[in-house]
């Protein structure tokens, strides 16, 4: 539909057959009157053209001068749909309805995108961002940008700039990171390196301070490694002594795990408590959600997404499973595997990047419960920075 097509839709206009009389008259009363009229078409003795719904009486009047007979063939536009629609009172609100929601809602923020983090996690960014009034439901034309601007760039240090784009109803926060810069050691508080626990030393490496033990040396925990203390000329001068001082320890991790327990099993009562999300408002769909019994919580979110963009309307179910605890008995073999599974992660908790070595494991059952104990020979990373008072 052309522009011409929607001036013309709006306040109606009417497609008129002529029969009779002299049309040439009517044609010089409608250009002395400067009435628009288009589409003239002749057919034998008829005469179609096409006019406003407004200037349809002038044209009469002019018709009947002219001794021409008019009828309405077709009517178009705005008015005379209204009027087909009259007696639907409930389209006509509908309608208001819709035009209402669509001022009130269009001008404030349905999603908020975040453009040009690496490094910085976007929940992060999305948190000073909501501090600074960048929300959903918020209004695009309260926005303070340049605060945002300022304030985000000291309470986010990795981030080189910050700002805001309106796109519509999506905000955009758009980042640029900083680049690394290498780390500098600060040498303003004065420390010693101590052994964290007892080992033979193998390698001692200094970045700053003085080293106390040798390679192939016994040490016990509370040792120095590296003095802060280092006398000259001057008398004694504290400095942060910092280094590495690898070791071979051993360590002993012992795991326990009983044949009898209560795990909390579902008996099959779940209950749903929906929440409708609108523009960051939460409308619970429930009175009150179960209490005083175990209960295993869990959550589902259904929202509406468009191009990539969660848009702020969706329903939130969170589902409340009973459960009830139950005397349950492991096998030994069940409590070994489970034993053996447990060792394993806090092998990697305990030893992290150091190397170990399994030197001797025992096992036994007493009293109902699996224990597992295996000791170890390690090479690690012994020291530890504690200040000089």
């Amino acid at each position: 539909m052309g522009v011409f097509h929607i001036f013309r839709w709006f306040p109606g206009w009417v497609r008129v057959e002529t029969e009779g009389g002299y049309p040439e008259r009517l044609l010089n009363s409608i250009s002395q009157e400067e009435l628009a009229v288009w589409g003239v078409r002749f057919r034998d003795e008829q005469m179609r053209f096409s006019c406003f719904a407004r200037d349809y009486r002038s044209l009469c009047r002019n018709a009947r001068r002219a001794c021409v007979r008019m009828r309405i063939k077709q009517k178009h536009g705005l008015p005379f749909w209204l009027h087909r629609y009259r007696r639907r009172k409930g389209m006509l609100v509908g309608l208001a309805l819709y035009a209402l929601i669509l001022a009130l809602l269009s001008p404030r923020i349905w999603a908020i995108e975040v453009i040009g983090n690496g490094a910085t996690q976007t929940e992060e960014i999305l948190a000073v961002a909501q501090d600074m009034g960048v929300q959903i439901g918020a209004r695009m034309d309260g926005l303070q940008i340049k605060q945002l601007e300022i304030m985000g760039l000291n309470r986010l240090p990795t981030l080189a700039w910050i700002s805001v784009n309106p796109s519509g109803c999506v905000a955009r926060v758009e980042v640029t990171e900083r680049k690394p810069t290498p780390e500098v050691l600060d040498l303003s508080q004065p420390s010693d390196m101590v052994a964290v626990r007892d080992g033979k030393v193998v390698s001692v490496t200094v970045v700053s301070g003085q080293k106390r033990v040798m390679a192939g040396e016994a040490v016990s925990a509370g040792t120095v490694l590296i003095s802060g203390r280092i006398d000259s000329e001057l008398g004694e001068q504290l400095y942060r002594a910092y280094g590495e001082v690898w070791a071979q320890t051993e360590r002993r991790i012992t795991v326990r795990v009983p044949l009898t327990y209560y795990p909390a099993v579902p008996d099959g009562f779940v209950a749903v408590c929906p929440t409708l999300s609108f523009l960051g408002l939460e409308i619970p769909l429930y009175a009150d959600p179960p209490m005083g019994e175990e209960y295993r919580q869990t959550e589902r979110t259904h929202f509406l997404q468009t191009n990539g963009l969660t848009l702020p309307l969706g329903i939130t179910n969170r589902y409340y499973i009973r459960t009830e605890r139950p005397l349950t008995t492991r096998t030994e073999q069940q409590a070994a595997d489970l034993a053996a599974k447990r060792l394993k992660a806090q092998e990697a908790t305990l030893f992290g990047d150091g190397e170990f070595e399994e030197l001797d494991r025992t096992h036994e059952m007493v009293g109902g419960v699996y224990t597992l104990s295996v000791k170890y020979h390690c090479l690690e990373n012994i020291a530890v920075e504690e200040p000089i008072a």
